[in-house]
């Protein structure tokens, strides 16, 4: 695209984005092209049309992005903003505030960004192809349920009541779980079904259950998803129609799907973006889905991500995004 070009589709992009109303060639020399003509600027909006990176609501109206337009922004014009101290320190001190596992962590990582961002934040609870064992406990609730409480590198942690088979007393809980500190500590859950042969009982019970947990936490089953600032979208004008905002909640609240979803678009690039009708879900076409990954270490990694109207702050919200993203990272691999 020509340079001119590219500079009056940024200006447009730019100026829907604060204002939700079409943009004129009025606007545009006024506030950004004062050498211009406005008879130059109306050429190259009408150029930009037919090339289908702009549209025209009504014929009276200014120009709006497509989705084809926002798209040639994101991956050729947009450049993240530098995020203003008092922000940065925002989040330094709202994650600051509470527990560096990740399931204390996970709720304020996503009320955070969508304060931060005026957006709908999503975030999934990082999991890592390998799970190793850092620390277990077994607790007796009653006379044959055992809570199971394993913590794996990187802090994350899992939580199962098992039933066995046989009474079994909190004092030979605390046995196998010492040994199980003692000579599992750092170890896999191949390493946990090995053990699992030589024993039986109870023991066999709970090593066959310990080693579920960690091939659900390989898998990323049960992977805990939490979204915030469904009132940010409930501000802007394009969710004024109640159905738009209900195909959000829709996909907000299969929190099973969501996570999937998540995982499947977030892949391992350092930021996605995924613009209107470039999304496979239905209830989604007209969103954009900005996402990024985060956690402890770069094997353990979670989905971190906004949803809001294609007409989005995309220099901002990205920008922000990845700020948060550090902040949390660095905050669970302080507790590694």
């Amino acid at each position: 695209m020509e340079p001119r070009k590219q500079q009056i589709l940024q200006a447009v992009v730019r100026e829907f984005a604060d204002s939700a109303v079409p943009v004129g060639s009025m606007a545009l020399v006024r506030r950004h092209f004062v050498n211009l003509s406005s008879a130059t600027i109306r050429s190259e909006l009408a150029n930009l049309a037919d090339l289908g990176y702009l549209e025209q609501p009504h014929t009276s109206a200014g120009r709006v992005p497509t989705d084809r337009g926002y798209r040639y922004y994101v991956d050729f014009l947009m450049g993240p903003e530098h995020v203003p101290a008092q922000v940065d320190a925002f989040i330094a001190l709202e994650l600051g505030s509470v527990p560096a596992d990740p399931g204390g962590l996970l709720e304020k990582v996503a009320t955070t960004l969508a304060t931060v961002t005026q957006t709908a934040a999503v975030a999934t609870s990082p999991h890592g192809p390998l799970a190793r064992i850092k620390h277990v406990d077994l607790i007796s609730l009653e006379p044959r349920d055992v809570l199971l409480i394993v913590l794996v590198e990187g802090n994350l942690l899992r939580q199962q009541v098992v039933n066995v088979a046989e009474v079994i007393e909190q004092k030979d809980l605390t046995q196998l779980a010492a040994r199980i500190n003692r000579d599992l500590v750092g170890r896999d859950r191949d390493e946990v079904e090995v053990r699992a042969l030589g024993a039986e009982g109870a023991d066999l019970e709970l090593l066959n259950s310990l080693a579920e947990i960690l091939r659900q936490f390989e898998q990323g089953a049960g992977t805990m998803v939490v979204h915030d600032g469904v009132r940010n979208l409930i501000r802007q004008p394009e969710f004024a129609e109640a159905s738009r905002l209900r195909d959000v909640l829709e996909v907000l609240e299969e929190t099973r799907m969501l996570a999937a979803l998540l995982h499947e678009l977030a892949g391992d690039t350092e930021l996605q973006v995924v613009i209107g009708s470039e999304n496979r879900t239905e209830q989604l076409r007209g969103c954009t889905i900005a996402l990024t990954t985060y956690g402890p270490t770069r094997s353990m990694r979670g989905v971190l991500g906004v949803i809001g109207p294609t007409r989005m702050d995309y220099d901002r919200v990205v920008s922000r995004l990845w700020a948060v993203a550090r902040h949390a990272s660095n905050r669970m691999a302080d507790a590694v």
